[in-house]
């Protein structure tokens, strides 16, 4: 058995793709992935950070868990499963399930996006996955039960045969990125605001993508059948197909994401859904997947092209025509993905972390990347030039311009010790008080000091170079609260959260960069705030009116006047919206 720091590797493997996408004749439906890890596997599949409670359909009984083989010499530790080309059995979907969870997170903590290992948003280290919770169309992150549950339905184009969503990639990908999400950015999880539910939507949605880029069995198989034009890699952009043709009829996925939606007007009830709001965001960053991917495969098309050209003049050989061209561009698509996707979970994911606390709406999350992106790679702005534009297009912004960070006006101090105020959390809320002005909470209102990250990420600059950041990302947030005049005899107002981020520079002690959503901050006097809140007041009310909402209920409370809601997002997923 692996024990922590031995090192010994691990093959775990995970179904690559949904189900009926393999040929018939294939020996293997799975992926395998070499891991490392820091604790004991155990039977289940059970590890420290990730534990598989199955459960059988029929009888409700707790379900045997697939056996773990320690490694053997030079062999490599596994979990058995009997066929890897049985999707049906127990161990197949146990085993998948678990590595996919464990993959997504890998991609988190890689040292070039988030840097550092991830936190739940609920108390202890360990993420339970239930493969078989129960028959309904669903799946969903379950904060208060710290799960991850996964249903299955009857296959309308199949009599006799089960649609299980934990064994669809993209699902996996998509619950487990919402449960990385909320301990990154947890007061998301009581949003009430349509944009903020939207972007939980829209990066769960990216982590799907992510995974599949990832898999290197579907991603060759997608490059040959494209010829490397991901434009067309419905793969990549078509979210759960066999769960989605399922659900609404062959060739429908839940969302696509290569599309050109745009933002809605805030009165617009049905478009202002989370899961279809979503697709506004899901567009615009995989529009700039798509602009990474076809520069990178151009620049190295033309190398490739160029030293062919060159050895054919040598030998006195005609230069390569039409469909020799063609060919030398396939060959380096793969490559140019991997390039091009590693970039992109860069701006991405690591924005995540520069988030400011409390109800964000999409605009917010454009400046993080902008931020994040500026503080780590400085001189190579054509990602963040695209990212405004295709924001203002797309009607994120009403100005490219207010994606740009704002001067927070003062300096640090350099004796400032960083490291006690990561420590202390006496340190932190003494600072936050001294700093209050500058870090924009309200006169008068308590904040809440969170925990400080101290991050150290490795980026990969123009031209290839390697380089080193470290920030301290102090957050601090608030309750505030907007008017809604419409039910004055039952409420007035209903409670927002608001934050402050700071991210200061290791080594210089200087502000890399104030992101808030404080009403003081400049950023918060665009057009998309304003938007923003009469979005909120918009799905509230609709909330309200179609019994999402249920006053009185344990997350919709009015205290004094103020309507509370907590886990928003969580009853849309229950409730199937």
């Amino acid at each position: 058995m692996p024990q922590p720091g031995d090192n010994t590797i691990v093959m775990l493997k995970y179904l690559d793709s949904d189900p009926g996408h393999a040929p018939p004749d294939a020996r293997t439906l799975m992926q395998g992935w070499k891991f490392t890890p820091e604790e004991p596997l155990l039977d289940g599949p059970v590890s420290r950070r990730v534990a598989v409670i199955d459960f059988d359909p029929v009888t409700g009984a707790g379900a045997a868990g697939a056996k773990f083989v320690p490694p053997k010499d030079r062999a490599f530790g596994y979990y058995q499963i009997a066929d890897e080309r049985d999707v049906d059995s127990a161990g197949f979907k146990q085993v998948s399930v678990f590595t996919a969870v464990l993959k997504m997170m890998d991609i988190f903590e890689a040292p070039d996006v988030l840097g550092r290992k991830l936190r739940w948003a609920f108390d202890g280290e360990q993420l339970l996955v239930v493969p078989r919770a129960g028959k309904m169309p669903n799946a969903f992150y379950h904060r208060d039960s710290r799960s991850l549950q996964f249903f299955f339905i009857d296959d309308p184009a199949a009599a006799g045969k089960t649609v299980y969503t934990c064994l669809s990639p993209d699902i996996v990908a998509h619950e487990t990125t919402h449960a990385i999400l909320d301990g990154i950015a947890p007061d998301l999880y009581n949003a009430t605001s349509p944009q903020s539910l939207a972007m939980h939507e829209a990066i769960a949605d990216l982590g799907a993508v992510m995974l599949a880029v990832d898999t290197d069995r579907l991603k060759k198989k997608v490059m040959a059948e494209t010829r490397g034009d991901i434009r067309k890699a419905e793969a990549f952009n078509s979210i759960a197909q066999q769960f989605g043709a399922a659900l609404y009829g062959a060739g429908r996925p839940l969302r696509d994401l290569f599309n050109k939606m745009v933002m809605p007007v805030p009165s617009d009830r049905a478009r202002n859904e989370p899961h279809t709001l979503s697709t506004v965001l899901t567009g615009a960053l995989y529009a700039l997947l798509v602009c990474e991917y076809e520069e990178i495969q151009q620049e190295d098309f033309e190398k490739k092209r160029a030293v062919e050209q060159a050895s054919r003049a040598e030998k006195g050989l005609p230069a390569p025509d039409a469909a020799e061209e063609a060919d030398f561009r396939f060959s380096v698509s793969g490559f140019a993905l991997f390039k091009a996707s590693e970039k992109f979970k860069r701006i991405a994911f690591r924005a995540l972390d520069y988030l400011p606390p409390g109800e964000i709406c999409f605009a917010d999350y454009g400046r993080a990347m902008v931020a994040a992106d500026t503080h780590s790679n400085p001189d190579d702005s054509e990602p963040r030039d695209f990212i405004k534009a295709e924001f203002a297009r797309r009607g994120m912004v009403a100005d490219p311009a207010s994606l740009e960070p704002v001067d927070p006006g003062f300096t640090l101090p350099q004796d400032l010790d960083l490291d006690l105020l990561v420590r202390s959390d006496w340190a932190a809320y003494r600072f936050a008080e001294e700093w209050r002005d500058k870090l924009l909470i309200p006169a008068g209102l308590p904040f809440e000091v969170r925990p400080r990250l101290d991050v150290t990420r490795t980026t990969w600059r123009k031209g290839g170079a390697e380089g080193l950041t470290r920030a301290l990302l102090f957050k601090v947030a608030w309750q505030t609260v907007q008017a809604v005049p419409r039910y004055g005899d039952l409420f007035q107002e209903f409670a927002v959260a608001r934050g402050t981020m700071l991210a200061i520079d290791w080594q210089t002690r200087k502000v890399a960069c104030l992101l808030s959503t404080s009403d003081f901050h400049p950023s918060q006097v665009d057009a998309s705030t304003s938007s923003n809140n009469a979005m909120r007041a918009t799905f509230i009310e609709a909330g309200l009116e179609d019994g999402v909402l249920e006053l009185g209920s344990p997350n919709v409370q009015i205290q004094n006047g103020i309507l509370r809601i907590r886990a928003m997002g969580q009853m849309l997923h229950m409730m199937g919206h």
